[in-house]
């Protein structure tokens, strides 16, 4: 008979990681902010996600922001660095991740491929920084932080 693995997992000791990302600050023309919508927790969020082993980190943001919008842009510029103690993901097996993640800005020029999936059944829509919906924790605290900055 095998133990379950949560068993298992207090005889092995807890690791703790650091996971590089990348994280995009996406805005049209007008200096509006791009968000996505989580479909079942309703929060919303800034493109944002692991760097793959080889990939340098711009080309991380790259593939983030056309993975989760579907739209690519033409430069991406490093706004922010981020990392720290408030940068910590515990998991239940007690292992811990520590994130790195880079803070990029980059222009969406709006057309018709926009106009069309912006406010659609996408959950990407646009919102003026001085009025952004409920965002979830990460997303909050990195533009926090890139106003200090």
């Amino acid at each position: 008979m095998n133990p379950p693995a949560r068993d298992l997992a207090q005889y092995i000791a807890n690791r703790s990681h650091i996971v590089v990302k990348a994280a995009v600050r996406a805005e049209n023309e007008q200096g509006e902010l791009l968000l996505i919508q989580h479909a079942e927790q309703g929060h919303w969020r800034i493109p944002v996600g692991r760097m793959r082993p080889g990939e340098a980190i711009e080309d991380a943001a790259h593939r983030e922001l056309w993975e989760e919008t579907g739209w690519t842009a033409s430069s991406m510029i490093l706004e922010t660095l981020h990392s720290g103690p408030d940068l910590r993901q515990l998991h239940s097996s007690g292992d811990e991740d520590y994130y790195v993640i880079a803070l990029f800005r980059a222009l969406i020029i709006q057309d018709r491929l926009v106009e069309s999936r912006v406010n659609s059944e996408a959950g990407l829509k646009f919102f003026d920084p001085s009025s952004l919906p409920l965002l979830n924790g990460l997303s909050r605290l990195l533009l926090e932080r890139s106003k200090m900055d």
